[in-house]
């Protein structure tokens, strides 16, 4: 069962009508492309060339985005769907595309539902040239322009549906992140267009809306380590035989939270490691914490390590990567002779401190290991003079321990709990615990906000 090519609506498609599933009812494959078409036709006779693609609603975002790709024009998605993200990314632009085009009054702009819909329910790609632009904060907060190409992505559905296609048959693909990330566009719009399944076009916030979304058939869940490792209550969940797979991509998923979905719910999480510049690289699902920590390649990824100062540092080459060529990632890893391997912790986490150069990723590591640790991220605290500090989410226990015995306490026990792994001077000397960490919509810890965390003096 293969997404092809030259074919990509291919027999599965023709046997499913089924496109989008909106609040208003079900969107199907002939009404979705008359969109398309439409938006092409009106498209033609525009002078733009660089347009954003701005759109709350994820199948008028997947008709946008194919007009404006069978059109040959420059697609830019910021990193938020509102006003304020185009300005700050600092895009460059020549008119909106856009659901809410209010927004954008002194921009060239066409709203997305104005053209008329085409008589015509031809399906075609795009382009193989056609780019898009992309924007990612990574940990620093200052958006950066990735670059992609339409044979990018359409090389990448291609890998996912000889990975994972097999697996997922018919269902729906129904997602907690968003649209607007490579994430959310591949896994939510993407795969499942060029491949063949349905798609809601709402995000599911919460897992009420989760269950609410098995009603339309047997489901596919992506979604990311911030909405999977909220999950408490188990019975809120779709029940298992609804559930084809479950997805989570944008941070490593934590173990008690991995553990939890595959034991208690009887569905492991396939986690997909990677990033906008790389796209997907490796993957692994819980089956156990002895072989918790691997990761597997992708089909058709290479991997190698490089030495640096900070350690080993994980490139990655495939169809994904730029024109094929060889890439960094942020992480240094260990590869294992079977061919999978082992993050070590991000390359500008390692720090230089009292003299000594220290991975923050392996001390968070050793941090979370402690039964009372359910989340934490350490972080150098620059000043006078540079200190580690230490932002906690506990587990139950570690909550109890806190009510009774006070912050003081709880603090001495984790510093004790990692002298057994460093000296005195590394360990971390400001604490804070709070109940989650600072997160985007994709996942991905605010680092600002973590530093925010230490402004004030305590």
């Amino acid at each position: 069962m293969g997404c092809s090519v030259n074919a990509p609506f291919s027999k599965r498609a023709a046997d499913n009508v089924k496109l989008a599933v909106q609040a208003s009812g079900i969107l199907d494959r002939a009404a979705f492309w008359r969109r398309v078409n439409g938006l092409s036709d009106a498209l033609s006779s525009h002078p733009a060339r660089r347009w954003a693609l701005i759109c709350e609603d994820s199948s008028w975002f997947a008709a946008g985005l194919l007009a404006l790709a069978n059109s040959g024009r420059v697609i830019v998605v910021p990193p938020a769907p509102q006003a304020g993200s185009l300005s700050a990314s600092g895009a460059r632009i020549d008119a909106v595309l856009s659901d809410r085009p209010e927004w954008f009054p002194n921009i060239d702009r066409m709203a997305i539902s104005e053209p008329k819909t085409s008589t015509s329910t031809e399906m075609r790609l795009p382009e193989d040239t056609v780019r898009i632009e992309f924007f990612t904060s990574g940990s620093t907060g200052t958006p950066k322009c990735v670059p992609k190409t339409f044979a990018q992505l359409r090389r990448e559905v291609e890998t996912l549906e000889s990975q994972w296609g097999g697996l997922l048959g018919n269902a729906v693909m129904v997602g907690t992140v968003p649209h607007y990330h490579l994430y959310g566009l591949l896994f939510r719009i993407l795969w499942p267009v060029l491949c063949g399944r349905p798609f809601l076009t709402s995000v599911c916030l919460h897992t009420a809306s989760l269950r609410a979304a098995a009603k339309y058939g047997r489901c596919v869940i992506i979604s990311s380590p911030a909405f999977l490792s909220r999950i408490d209550d188990i019975s809120s969940l779709p029940q298992p035989a609804q559930v084809a797979a479950v997805f989570s991509s944008g941070a490593p998923l934590p173990d008690n939270a991995a553990e939890h979905l595959a034991v208690g719910w009887g569905r492991a999480a396939i986690e997909v490691y990677g990033s906008t510049e790389t796209g997907g690289v490796a993957w692994r699902a819980w089956s156990g914490p002895r072989e918790r920590t691997q990761w597997q390649p992708i089909q058709g990824v290479e991997i190698m390590l490089r030495e640096e100062s900070a350690g080993s540092r994980l490139w990655v080459r495939s169809g994904s990567t730029w024109q094929g060529e060889w890439m960094p990632t942020g992480d240094l890893a260990r590869c294992d002779g079977d061919g999978r391997f082992v993050l070590m912790g991000r390359a500008d986490d390692v720090v230089k401190f009292a003299d000594k150069r220290i991975s923050l990723g392996e001390m968070r590591a050793h941090l979370m290991a402690h039964e009372w640790v359910r989340d934490s991220r350490l972080l150098l605290i620059q000043g006078r003079r540079p200190l580690i500090g230490a932002v906690v989410v506990l587990e139950a226990h570690g909550r109890a321990a806190l009510a009774a015995s006070g912050r003081l306490a709880v603090c001495e026990m984790l510093r004790s709990w990692l002298r057994n792994n460093y000296e005195p001077v590394m360990i971390p000397r400001k604490w804070r615990f709070i109940d989650t960490l600072p997160d985007t919509d994709m996942g991905k810890i605010e680092y600002q906000g973590l530093q925010q965390l230490f402004d004030q003096q305590t």
